[in-house]
């Protein structure tokens, strides 16, 4: 088959003293133990003792015959109703709707905020995993606390469970000996009756009527002793009720304290383990997300980047592969400069012709002045 390499959870393991408590929480079957009785104790030392310490003509002692059996029962009957500590059940009961709600406060699938701008990415994310990290550890420590007050509510059972055991070993010793003066009380009975039945005959016989007020007494004995034994029987039934309470009592602890065992070893750990995963699953959501917004801004800036850089790439070539001056341009100047020379040679010419023009306009104005004044060619001023 190979080596089995799985990790295994531990399995819980019950202390000792924990599995011997279930095991002394048995049934306990009074009738059983009352026939047994019978069998053994009618008609016995034990009982024929017991029958002796009845003064048939003391009526106190009577009245009062079987008292500390009795007694003993009923403090038996109100310790198990002291026992019934509604505070308990109704603490146990607010403890477990406790521990509900603070489960129904987890939320695994929690709404998440959406990342800002680049600029508060991380520092939104911080916001987030702080806000729910103080959530979830406000709720294990409320979980502790339960935990804490589940634990203690368990020693209390436990406790508790103890007492029972020992009010039962001592009041099931009590229910034997108020049987014993039962049994006791019926002998008692029987044996004044008897002892009625022989005093009438010996009335009978003797003719003595002072026999009569014997017989009345004892029939008074025989009377009160037949309801003190009623008593006493009346007695063993609140036992017949008790004594067998005090192991449904304690069963049911035991019961009780299997269930918290069983929340604190299923259901608080996987409670536990689920907080931490919602943790994780939390922080790993944030991360995520604040990844991707980050890679879409990085994507962005490359994007942009590259048009700056095809751009830039485009206006570099241009530059490198085009003149410094544009050919218009050179064609632009050379027109400017031939029809400059072309203007400034018209404007030369034209000065020449004016030159020209007003030299003949001068020879004229000077030939008619030397005519008008007689002054001969050639003489010069």
């Amino acid at each position: 088959m190979g080596l089995d390499f799985a990790k295994k959870e531990p399995q819980p393991v019950m202390e000792v003293q924990e599995v011997q408590e279930m095991q002394a929480v048995q049934e306990y079957d009074i009738a059983a133990d009352r026939e047994k009785m019978n069998q053994q104790l009618v008609n016995s030392a034990e009982v024929d003792a017991l029958a002796s310490q009845i003064e048939v003509y003391n009526m106190e002692s009577i009245v009062s015959f079987g008292a500390s059996a009795a007694e003993e029962i009923s403090k038996a009957s109100d310790i198990v109703l002291n026992s019934m500590n509604m505070a308990q059940i109704d603490e146990s009961r607010v403890m477990l709707d406790t521990l509900a709600k603070i489960m129904s406060k987890f939320d695994i699938e929690e709404i998440k905020e959406k990342p800002g701008l680049f600029g508060k990415l991380f520092g939104n994310l911080r916001k987030q995993l702080e806000k729910i990290l103080a959530k979830y550890h406000t709720m294990g420590e409320e979980v502790d606390k339960i935990y804490v007050q589940l634990k203690r509510y368990e020693g209390e059972i436990k406790q508790s469970n103890r007492k029972l055991e020992q009010m039962f070993e001592a009041n099931v010793n009590y229910y034997h000996e108020l049987v014993k003066y039962i049994l006791a009380g019926e002998q008692g009975c029987k044996e004044i009756e008897a002892y009625i039945a022989q005093r009438r005959e010996d009335m009978a016989q003797t003719g003595d009527n002072s026999i009569e007020f014997e017989i009345q007494s004892l029939n008074q004995s025989l009377i009160l002793l037949e309801q003190r034994t009623q008593d006493l029987r009346i007695a063993e039934n609140v036992a017949m009720q008790s004594i067998p309470m005090m192991k449904t009592m304690a069963f049911s602890n035991m019961n009780l304290v299997r269930k918290i065992n069983s929340a604190f070893i299923i259901t608080l750990p996987v409670f536990k383990q689920a907080l931490a995963q919602a943790i994780m699953l939390k922080r790993q959501r944030l991360q995520a997300e604040a990844m991707a917004a980050l890679d879409e801004k990085t994507n962005e800036m490359l994007m942009k980047n590259a048009r700056n850089t095809v751009e830039q790439a485009k206006m570099t070539t241009r530059l490198a592969t085009g003149s410094s001056i544009q050919i218009e341009t050179l064609e632009n100047t050379w027109r400017t400069i031939v029809n400059g020379i072309e203007e400034t040679r018209q404007i030369q010419e034209n000065a020449k012709k004016k030159r020209e023009e007003d030299q003949v306009r001068l020879e004229a104005i000077k030939a008619d002045f030397e005519k008008q004044y007689h002054m001969p060619k050639g003489t010069k001023k």
